[in-house]
């Protein structure tokens, strides 16, 4: 089975509205990497992924709204400073706002969203701490609103030298409908990257943001992922696991994904979705 994404909306499509000093810090910051125009950072303009089309509009290097053409919905994005501290998705029936705060160190210490819609109100809350320079303590808390019943993961993760993630443990306490809680157990074996260019590597403050899959640190692209929990009471399990082929421009960066997602076994593909891009410029 595939997880919903707990953070941001995980594919970006721009419009190519530019500031100046934000592409100039860019460049001087290293974030050019591979572009064959050296004027502006090479910035997503279009995503299809599985038939649905989304297009972004940045401040510089900065997202500052992204449109869904085939759902209606619109997400806004605010900052402080060059860190992303706010999210606001407004659909027909529902609103998903996500706050993100950072700590000394520019790193994210506590994300929070609140899902509203005609249904209770749902609400997931992701704290992070670092124990060592190499490793992240995620506590993410699921909870609907009216309901004392709320859903732990804790994962004790290691990080990658560049700070990308690259593998947890966890261990889960959700809600038993005969009461009390069901103990899981997973693992996150070590993500496999490539070493071309993440579509939203040059996104201002997006490497901040870590969650897991696609949003893992990186200024590559993930190849294979498995994540296997497994549930002590009730034998169930729930897991995340997928390899994705990419095709790259000339500046190494996808122009397609295709990825194929597995049964728990890891043996027999249960679906596959296909996700281009397009670019500013190569």
């Amino acid at each position: 089975m595939k997880k919903t994404y707990l953070l941001l909306p995980i594919f970006f499509l721009a419009s190519c509205s530019s500031s100046n000093d934000d592409i100039e810090a860019a460049i001087n910051n290293g974030n050019n990497n591979n572009n064959n125009n050296n004027n502006t950072p090479v910035l997503v303009t279009k995503m299809v992924a599985d038939g649905d089309v989304s297009t972004y509009t940045y401040n510089g290097t900065k997202l500052s709204e992204s449109k869904n053409l085939t759902d209606g919905t619109v997400t806004t994005f605010t900052y402080t400073g060059d860190l992303i501290t706010k999210s606001v998705t407004t659909g027909s029936n529902s609103t998903s706002t996500t706050t993100y705060t950072y700590d000394s160190s520019s790193r994210l210490s506590k994300s929070t969203t609140v899902h509203t819609s005609s249904n209770p109100s749902s609400t997931t809350e992701i704290t992070y701490t670092y124990p060592a320079p190499n490793n992240v303590k995620m506590v993410v808390t699921l909870s609907t609103g009216g309901s004392s019943m709320i859903k732990t993961y804790t994962r004790n993760a290691v990080l990658n030298a560049d700070g990308s993630l690259k593998n947890w443990t966890e261990t889960v306490a959700s809600p038993n409908p005969s009461g009390g809680f069901d103990t899981g157990n997973g693992t996150l074996q070590p993500i496999v990257y490539d070493t071309k260019n993440a579509p939203f590597k040059n996104v201002t403050g997006y490497l901040k943001l870590m969650d897991q899959e696609n949003e893992n640190g990186s200024t590559h692209n993930v190849t294979d992922y498995k994540n296997v929990v497994q549930y002590s009471i009730s034998g169930g399990t729930e897991w995340t696991i997928f390899n994705s082929i990419y095709v790259y421009n000339a500046s190494g960066y996808p122009i397609k994904d295709t990825r194929k997602y597995y049964d728990k076994t890891g043996s027999s593909v249960t679906s596959t979705e296909i996700t281009t891009y397009e670019y500013n410029h190569l």
